[in-house]
């Protein structure tokens, strides 16, 4: 859709050079890229999803201008940041917090505010691999802070609740004895 609008968008630019139309949105002739730019931004707006207009839009600019306004609508924005899985979903309802599904099949949340989850990889070309890295991709590992932070805020409270299972491997793990804060059992020395 983003080609399509800006190849109508440049097609009208080169009718403006050309024609010298009047802006519809300002009594006078638009002379600056301020203009433009507000024009094309409108232009997005407008276009639904198939790329067609709803309505008739003109682009005004002046012949100057217009090498630098074509550049700046052939260059892409640069993205300056990495894509990253940060999604908290709301409920169209009542806007409630949901919880990512991908969260809870892959990871496993601890009582004591830890998450563990499993290697990448761990079925794939197991033929190639050594014993000692199948039995390493077998384990478990813990995710850092900035991660357990961030997998809080896509899980709702139900998921944060401890949960008791009938012979759950991962009980040893839901309580942390080794360090002072988090010790329920005295110390036998």
């Amino acid at each position: 859709m983003l080609r399509t609008v800006a190849s109508v968008a440049i097609r009208q630019g080169l009718h403006a050079i050309r024609t010298q139309p009047v802006n519809r949105l300002a009594s006078k002739p638009a002379t600056d890229i301020g203009t433009l730019t507000r024009s094309f931004s409108t232009l997005l707006r407008i276009g639904n999803a198939s790329g067609s207009l709803r309505t008739p839009f003109t682009v005004t600019a002046q012949p100057a201008n217009i090498n630098s306004t074509l550049q700046s609508a052939l260059v892409p924005p640069v993205q300056s940041q990495q894509p990253s899985r940060t999604v908290i979903k709301f409920s169209m309802v009542k806007g409630k917090r949901k919880s990512v599904k991908p969260v809870i099949k892959r990871f496993k949340r601890l009582d004591w505010g830890g998450w563990i989850r499993t290697m990448s990889g761990r079925h794939k070309h197991m033929w190639k691999k050594s014993a000692a890295r199948k039995r390493r991709l077998r384990q478990h590992v813990m995710v850092n802070s900035q991660q357990a932070h961030l997998l809080d805020k896509m899980v709702t409270k139900y998921w944060k609740r401890p949960k008791h299972y009938i012979n759950d491997p991962y009980e040893p793990y839901h309580t942390r004895e080794e360090l002072r804060e988090t010790r329920r059992k005295p110390v036998q020395y």
